[in-house]
């Protein structure tokens, strides 16, 4: 008879011990390092909703403009669309303002969590020049803010001419490029000073051809000599002062010699 053997029973008879049992390597500890990289993604999750949320750019306050409009000024920013409170910078906005040759971003403000405030500066149109049959207006900082042709009737009649430049470029949009650095800063130099003393009005031209020997026209003929750029608050403003008494006095133009500053000497036009 063939007989049957169970897996513990040996052939003659008896029975084998069970193998020993082992225990399947455990596995490492890893649920400190799972609730970091969690915590980790939600809050990324929580930042990124906060900034397609709250953290938008959605009130633009616009400070110092004059005849630009606000709606203007914060669509040539590219404010007029949604962009991030973190990711705007200075920088950006001044460069977009900047296409807009009218425009200068002077600083900008945030206010969190989604709020901005421009404070801006318009150039404002000073003097004219006249080169070629062409005639261009500048702001105080020799920007070329319009151009035309002299034949045709331009806005800007009232404005004083800058003469003796000899400009090597004039672009619309860019600082003129007088004959040489030195006629550049004083041209700076006199407009400051008549814009600061008020006398825009009063200027009919001024000449920097030679900056060692300025000089001014006023819209009455009288014609200051300035010397060089030294002291020109102090030369200006005595002629300013004696142009005044002369003019109360009756005087219409004559010759002025002021490069001392305080003193003038004048000299009335020939009858």
């Amino acid at each position: 008879m063939s007989q049957q053997y169970s897996p513990n029973q040996s052939m003659n008879g008896g029975y084998m011990a069970p193998p020993p049992q082992t225990q399947p390597p455990k596995a490492p500890q890893r649920t400190g390092v799972f609730t970091l990289v969690g915590m980790v993604v939600l809050i990324f999750a929580i930042l990124v909703i906060l900034n397609e949320t709250m953290l938008k750019i959605r009130h633009v306050a616009v400070v110092g403009n004059e005849k630009k409009t606000w709606e203007e000024i914060v669509r040539t920013a590219e404010l007029d669309r949604p962009v991030s409170y973190f990711t705007v910078n200075e920088k950006t906005v001044a460069r977009n303002l900047q296409s807009d040759r009218y425009l200068v971003l002077e600083r900008m403000e945030k206010v969190f969590p989604n709020g901005l405030t421009l404070f801006v500066h318009e150039r404002q149109p000073i003097a004219r020049v006249q080169e070629m049959g062409m005639e261009y207006v500048l702001d105080e900082e020799g920007m070329v803010l319009e151009q035309y042709l002299i034949s045709t009737s331009g806005d800007y009649g009232e404005l004083m001419f800058v003469t003796g430049l000899k400009p090597k470029e004039m672009r619309m949009g860019q600082v003129m490029q007088p004959g040489s650095a030195r006629q550049a800063e004083a041209l700076k130099a006199l407009l400051r000073e008549v814009i600061l003393q008020g006398i825009t009005g009063e200027i009919s031209e001024l000449n920097v051809a030679d900056p060692e020997n300025l000089y001014l026209i006023t819209t009455d003929k009288f014609t200051a000599h300035l010397g060089n750029m030294d002291d020109l608050c102090a030369k200006i403003g005595t002629v300013r002062a004696v142009v005044a008494y002369l003019r109360g006095a009756g005087s219409t133009g004559g010759m002025l010699e002021a490069n001392i500053p305080g003193e003038v000497i004048y000299s009335p036009l020939s009858p």
